[in-house]
């Protein structure tokens, strides 16, 4: 009896590691690309859904409002798990071995992944220069807000502890890149067979 076709890449003969990573990138952002426009979908319809679920009664309303809870639950993290893990898989096509050098390829996803890796740290260091400039902070849980001429102490710690996190966030992504900017395994081609 034949195997079913697999859902995920799987590696084919004599294939190089770059060139497998790459094959499992482009399959997982696809994937994303099919999950975005439905999330965003979800999302712009979710008060129109939540409307027609509200008159329902009893089993049906709990159904309904879980299996549509969950539903808004699920996509989103999807769509992100596909985005990094596209992402993942692209970087280290770019380290791996493989046949055929892309160096346009190449250099789309290393600045993309260094865009998504520093994001969260890039996000905060600008959050803390427009507060800077703005001359105040506000957080919304708990609800407070620091002016700057008024409450400097406060308003300068907000400062330092979203520069904290900033470098927090920003120092396992360092290390990451640094790996592999000092790698020497680069676009190595496979070895040739045995004659």
């Amino acid at each position: 009896m034949p195997n079913p076709m697999p859902l995920t890449p799987q590696r084919r003969t004599a294939e190089c590691d770059g060139d497998f990573a790459r094959r499992r990138a482009r399959y997982v952002f696809l994937l994303f690309l099919c999950a975005l426009p439905v999330t965003l979908w979800l999302f712009s319809r979710a008060a129109q859904t939540w409307s027609m679920i509200m008159p329902l009664e009893g089993p049906g309303f709990m159904m309904a409002a879980t299996a549509f809870g969950l539903v808004l639950a699920v996509f989103p993290v999807l769509t992100v798990i596909a985005l990094l893990a596209a992402t993942w898989y692209g970087v280290e096509s770019v380290y791996l071995p493989r046949t055929h050098a892309t160096p346009t390829a190449d250099r789309i996803i290393i600045g993309t992944g260094m865009l998504i890796w520093f994001a969260p740290s890039l996000a905060l260091c600008a959050a803390v220069l427009r507060a800077i400039l703005a001359g105040s902070i506000r957080f919304s849980r708990p609800a407070r807000e620091y002016v700057l001429t008024t409450d400097p102490i406060a308003f300068w710690q907000s400062m330092g502890f979203m520069l904290i996190v900033a470098l927090a966030l920003a120092y396992p992504a360092w290390q990451y890149w640094r790996g592999k900017r000092t790698g020497t395994d680069r676009l190595k081609p496979p070895p040739a067979p045995d004659s």
